[in-house]
């Protein structure tokens, strides 16, 4: 029998549980604490892998392969992987601890204030979303080839941003890679969360990076106007319009943001991959032009900071 995780526990020997930071349908995250000599303390998270799923061989492989992927990413748009640990019957994954809160918290306290998001500070999230999504794409093997990693997830939900104004892409969970050691999806089963699916996977197609772009697209969309761009009455209406990539025009309902900022995300909300842009790096790129056109009075990590700030004391 696994160990019941409990605050103070210890686990591999050197990561204490603090207390439950947030509960998934896979796992428990954890605030945990590191020490080390000489009176060193470091915050990290310990996502905790649920005991239900522990003893299923093909859950355990996800968790793993969502560890090995996230190690392997180098971004500061991506959340580090510290540390894998099966200890007493529970399977943990070590990570850097991010305090803030979800892209979607953020858009509902706007909402709730009613109020709308800026739209240099959602343009300014789109370009941490993209660098994270490149840093998975460009990804390299051992041996200098190409592995690119497809998200296949991406989401208001595993989009984190940070009290000091950063942008955090988390959850490698159902990501696809060519080196992955084994298929953890049953035949015609599809990954990803139903609202962010681009065409060609709502299709029967195979994930590629440019579907990442179009789930891109559909959040920062999302965090413009308040509410999901593909939400039907029902799954099956919202299979048709993503279908046939029913994209809503954003500036009658956003009419304060720049035409070319818009255009960049209608491009990635382009029914084929093809009129797509031909990475995110680029679509990133793209949207900091956009930006450094607009004169700020103050820096937008700092303007994301703040209003990040504010929201999680308002939410507790």
């Amino acid at each position: 029998m696994a160990e019941e995780p409990r605050p103070g526990l210890i686990v591999g020997g050197r990561y204490e549980l603090i207390e439950v930071a947030g509960r998934g349908g896979m796992a428990d995250v954890w605030r945990g604490r590191v020490r080390g000599d000489s009176g060193f303390v470091r915050d990290v998270a310990v996502k905790q892998m649920h005991q239900n799923l522990a003893s299923q061989p093909q859950y355990v492989a996800m968790f793993v392969e969502e560890a090995r992927i996230g190690s392997s990413l180098q971004s500061p748009n991506v959340s580090e992987v510290h540390d894998f640990i099966h200890d007493r019957g529970n399977y943990y994954m070590v990570l850097e601890w991010i305090d803030g809160i979800d892209l979607g918290s953020w858009v509902r306290w706007h909402l709730a204030h009613d109020e709308q998001t800026r739209w240099e500070l959602v343009a300014a999230v789109g370009v941490g979303i993209l660098r994270g999504l490149a840093a998975a794409h460009e990804r390299l093997g051992p041996d200098g080839r190409p592995m690119p990693v497809v998200h296949r997830d991406v989401s208001p939900h595993n989009v984190l941003l940070t009290t000091r104004g950063m942008v955090k892409l988390i959850d490698f969970g159902l990501a696809l890679a060519p080196d992955r050691r084994q298929e953890t999806t049953d035949p015609g089963i599809v990954k990803g969360k139903m609202s962010y699916l681009a065409p060609e996977i709502v299709g029967g197609g195979r994930p590629v990076p440019g579907s990442d772009q179009f789930a891109c697209g559909s959040v920062l969309w999302e965090a413009l106007v308040g509410r999901k761009l593909f939400d039907g009455a029902t799954d099956y209406e919202t299979y048709c319009r993503l279908r046939d990539c029913m994209v809503q025009p954003l500036r009658p309902l956003r009419p304060d943001v720049p035409q070319p900022f818009a255009q960049i995300i209608h491009r990635a909300l382009s029914p084929s991959i093809d009129t797509r842009f031909p990475s995110t790096r680029e679509m990133a790129r793209q949207i900091g032009t956009v930006l450094k056109k607009v004169q700020l009075r103050k820096d937008l990590h700092t303007l994301l900071s703040r209003s990040v700030g504010e929201a999680r004391t308002a939410l507790g």
